[in-house]
């Protein structure tokens, strides 16, 4: 059953995103969106995994599971493969992501990408030398034409605790894609581990965990 969110817990919860969105950070960090692609939650970014990089993960969308696996197999170039669902009522499909453009100082990242039979041009960028980080773009498929996103990094660095516990590097994230609304947050731990929640179309919670080692 797909648990809903009350009103008043969604005006709390948007609150506190808004708030958080307005705190310092420094750094942005490519990491695979909840479909498997870099990005943020559904909507992808101009980001890709860097080269010798190996991710894998898993998310629960709502009612629906999707597993995936990506690497980053030379600079700029980021390839992959998911699944929605298991068994005999899966859907596989193919990722595949080439960044034309690195991000400058007055120039945004800028990439094109394939996902299942959804492709997609994204640009990304800083919006100020210490502030959130933008992204725009538009896409066939499940992306259903422009999307826009923005994420936030809290603390560019993970913090440690006298008790020797590591508080993780934490990104906000708000997007339109698809014709949702989505919000959610990301916490990156050591060793490359990665867990992500989210509110996709403000009612449905997502949730996701990633691994990105080297090879």
């Amino acid at each position: 059953m797909v648990r809903r969110i009350t009103r008043l817990n969604l005006m709390a919860i948007t609150g506190m995103v808004l708030v958080l969105l307005v705190s310092m950070s420094h750094v942005s960090f490519a990491a695979t969106a909840q479909q498997g692609v870099t990005g943020l939650l559904l909507a992808p970014s101009a980001d890709t995994l860097g080269q010798g990089s190996f991710a894998i993960g898993y998310s629960r969308l709502g009612i629906r599971d999707c597993v995936y696996i990506g690497a980053g197999i030379m600079p700029n170039l980021e390839v992959g493969l998911g699944s929605r669902g298991f068994k005999d009522g899966a859907t596989v499909y193919p990722m595949l992501k080439l960044r034309l453009l690195g991000e400058a100082a007055d120039m945004p990242a800028v990439a094109i990408g394939l996902e299942g039979q959804a492709l997609y041009v994204a640009a990304s960028k800083r919006l100020m030398s210490s502030g959130p980080r933008a992204h725009v773009g538009f896409g066939t498929g499940r992306l259903n034409g422009i999307f826009i996103g923005v994420d936030h990094v809290l603390n560019p660095v993970t913090i440690s605790g006298g008790t020797g516990f590591q508080a993780p590097i934490t990104t906000v994230m708000g997007e339109y894609v698809g014709g949702s609304f989505n919000i959610g947050a990301r916490f990156e731990f050591s060793k490359g581990l990665s867990f992500s929640i989210g509110l996709l179309d403000t009612n449905y919670l997502s949730a996701g965990v990633s691994l990105t080692t080297k090879f």
